[in-house]
């Protein structure tokens, strides 16, 4: 909010939009009300001269309103700063370094944390989604200590008057894939994109282990870890299922890569996620429909093969494959290539 109210101009005031009030007021309703008060007397046609009073003060009253309304959800967010006043009158304060808004709301990824926002009237993907992430469970320690970085990990949740808000914990060195696709200008050299699908696939191993099929591994439900050549799937947990249950819901790619007879019957199928590992992969070198990426030579024959062709209904053999073969005859021995990217560069 800019405390000198009185010196802006009609031209400033009019740019303001109408979603976002909280360039022009407070974060609190007495204090916004007094403010508002101030530009009223300035502005009302009846006092002010200038040529543009009368549609400056239609504008501060629609934002006004838009104020008000923000207020009373429990909403209100100014650069770098997300408040929020959950149904028992708790206040939150979420700092976040970029905000993206997908399917069901919106997502603001902070330092530590990434908080999903999401509408009430998908309270029911919600619900499905926590009670998914609190279902996962492993075989011994070892497997545990292994996965649990690649997985949700929830540090609260609340509502507000119109949101459900879910805050995960999130290694400070993880960027949303979707971020770093961006900064690539839409692709990414294929010895990164293997060492993300590699770590997609050992998480959709334990996926199957699980009898889960999550059936939103996307560009912008992963977040990777360059130093550690790792990903976690913190996104998208809305719509898992357990295998051969009816899906409730699904995002719009998974609907176009997805096998078609799975779409067909609606239920949760392991392929799902194999094939949307694949589409992942082919949306990081530059073209996700795959038609193009043999033609500009995006990636070594063998690579390019295996993105393109059905996935088999294990992932371990899918896993194996890739990494016995494919990896292979596409970079010969393996060795650790840095991907230059981090927090800085993208926030």
């Amino acid at each position: 909010m800019n405390h000198d109210i009185a010196m802006l101009s009609a031209e400033t005031l009019l740019a303001i939009p109408l979603s976002i009030p909280e360039r022009l007021f407070s974060g609190v309703a007495e204090q916004a009300q007094r403010e508002f008060r101030t530009l009223v007397a300035l502005w009302h046609p009846d006092r002010c001269s200038h040529p543009d009073a009368t549609v400056v003060f239609q504008h501060l009253s629609r934002l006004y309103e838009a104020a008000e309304r923000k207020l009373r959800n429990g909403v209100w967010q100014t650069p770098g700063l997300l408040t929020l006043r959950g149904s028992d009158g708790t206040r939150y304060e979420i700092r976040y370094l970029r905000e993206r808004t997908f399917e069901l709301g919106q997502l603001f990824i902070g330092p530590a944390t990434v908080t999903w926002l999401v509408e009430k009237h998908h309270a029911d993907l919600f619900q499905n989604g926590l009670d998914a992430m609190a279902g996962l469970r492993f075989a011994n320690g070892r497997m545990a200590t292994q996965l649990q970085p690649g997985l949700p990990d929830s540090a609260a949740r609340f509502e507000t008057a119109d949101r459900l808000a879910l805050v995960m914990r999130k290694a400070p060195d993880l960027l949303l894939l979707a971020d770093v696709l961006e900064h690539g200008n839409g692709t990414m050299e294929a010895r990164h994109v293997a060492w993300i699908i590699s770590s997609l696939l050992n998480l959709v191993c334990y996926l199957d282990y699980a009898k889960l099929a999550h059936n939103a591994i996307l560009t912008d439900t992963v977040f990777i870890s360059p130093p550690r050549h790792s990903s976690a799937l913190l996104g998208g947990w809305w719509y898992t299922v357990r295998h051969g249950q009816p899906m409730r819901a699904a995002p719009a790619m998974t609907v176009q890569y997805a096998p078609f007879e799975v779409m067909n019957r609606k239920r949760g199928d392991i392929r799902t996620d194999l094939e949307l590992v694949r589409a992942v992969g082919r949306a990081l070198l530059g073209d996700v429909s795959g038609a193009r990426l043999a033609r500009d030579k995006a990636a070594p024959p063998a690579m390019l093969d295996w993105l393109r062709l059905p996935a088999s209904e294990s992932p371990v053999q899918d896993y194996q494959t890739w990494q016995r073969r494919v990896l292979k005859a596409s970079f010969g021995e393996p060795r650790f290539v840095k991907l230059d990217v981090s927090v800085n560069d993208l926030y």
